[in-house]
């Protein structure tokens, strides 16, 4: 089920509504118009004094549709393409000879599948990171907000930045930055340039960080799998000596680690770099069913609350991943992280990847958001029931209430 919001204030009302930012709400409801939310709550509150249009969506449970805070929108076509590895640069080395043999008419189409896929699974805003900005027209003409990070490599830092900033500088549905591939893609010069122009510009700032251990071992000896892929794609600067640091305080002494950081995987960060994360309120991304499929390990979690961080989710690619799902990444968490309780993995789900975004009338349920809620159903069962599934097994159903 998909309706649209009416221009005219209409009353909504479901069994549940879950607002994320507050206290779940039985017999609840909300009041939109224009693709906003005028009003929400409790039924009789909400219903005391409006006129209008109302609408009884039954036995359902509304919530924020969800945010990938981390995708590679132009990498659909690679899906069933690759197989899952335990070698991190092997994997990186297929899908580089992979793309040669991908026509532009496959690329489009295959991501314009994947767009449709992440709406099915009710997606509502994207991380959306890419070489090429094929799929920038795509997110235009779609109905999600998005916002596109240019991705830069450049090991050798010879990158004029101006070149990726033609079709500056924002659009009200998609937001366009530009962001590092990871600290050994690109030169240190050059990702302080990218961080500075972020902040010029107050954008959200994302790379991959601490995602393999053939990245750790480069950066703490300059040697290893990572130099040798360096090398043979003519990236290898002479001059190049090895900080000597894991990847966390590497990026913190280059200063690019703040409130509007977006660390990407971190599945290789130790204790005291996931410390300095949250000193420095930097925001955690995992995308847990890529990792598994990579063989590079699983993010630590708990710690990482336990220290105060708000971690987003993100599917990252079909390179790495058979479906662009949130639910699913959510469902890969709770059984690794059994303890993990429903109220934290939606919020890192929604409202978390909205914040770490710079998205912020997104990801929750109140006065101000963007009225894009996905309808679950609701029968017959207590809430705390129902979340537990939700979070647990992706559902089969998802409606969708959207301006």
């Amino acid at each position: 089920m998909e309706l649209r919001i009416s221009k005219r204030p209409t009353l909504y009302r479901s069994k549940y509504l879950l607002p994320i930012i507050k206290e779940p709400v039985e017999n609840g409801a909300i009041i939109a118009a224009e693709g906003l939310i005028i009003d929400s709550g409790p039924y009789k509150q909400v219903k005391k004094g409006f006129i209008g249009e109302e609408v009884d969506l039954g036995h359902s449970l509304l919530l924020p549709a969800l945010v990938n805070a981390h995708t590679h929108i132009e990498l659909s076509a690679f899906k069933w393409r690759l197989s899952p590895t335990s070698s991190f640069v092997s994997w990186i080395k297929k899908l580089i000879r992979l793309r040669q043999e991908i026509t532009p008419e496959e690329y489009i189409k295959s991501a314009r599948l994947g767009l449709k896929e992440m709406w099915q699974a009710g997606i509502g805003l994207i991380g959306d990171h890419g070489n090429t900005g094929l799929s920038v027209p795509l997110l235009k003409d779609s109905p999600f907000r998005a916002v596109f990070f240019r991705e830069v490599i450049d090991f050798q830092g010879r990158t004029n930045l101006k070149e990726f900033l033609k079709d500056q500088l924002s659009d009200p549905k998609v937001v366009l930055s530009l962001a590092p591939h990871a600290p050994y893609t690109v030169s240190p010069i050059l990702m302080q340039a990218i961080k500075k122009w972020t902040q010029k510009y107050r954008l959200p700032f994302s790379l991959h960080v601490a995602e393999s251990p053939e990245e750790v071992e480069f950066l703490l000896h300059g040697k290893g799998p990572i130099k040798e892929l360096l090398k043979e794609r003519g990236q290898w600067p002479s001059s190049f000596v090895a900080p000597g640091l894991r990847p966390v305080f590497y990026l913190d002494r280059l200063e690019i680690l703040d409130e509007n950081t977006i660390c990407v995987h971190l599945t290789q960060a130790s204790s005291q770099e996931l410390a300095l994360l949250a000193k420095r309120k930097a925001k955690p991304c995992l995308c847990p069913r890529s990792n598994t499929f990579l063989g590079v390990g699983f993010p630590q979690v708990e710690e990482m609350l336990a220290l105060g961080l708000e971690p987003c989710l993100g599917t990252d690619s079909l390179a790495s991943n058979d479906y662009l799902s949130i639910f699913a990444e959510i469902a890969a968490l709770k059984q690794y992280f059994p303890a993990l309780s429903p109220d934290i993995l939606l919020k890192m789900a929604t409202w978390w990847g909205a914040k770490a975004l710079k998205q912020k009338d997104m990801g929750y349920i109140d006065k101000g958001a963007i009225a894009d809620l996905l309808i679950l159903p609701a029968e017959g069962e207590k809430l705390e029931h129902i979340l537990e599934e939700l979070v647990t097994k992706p559902p089969q159903q998802i409606g969708r209430l959207y301006g």
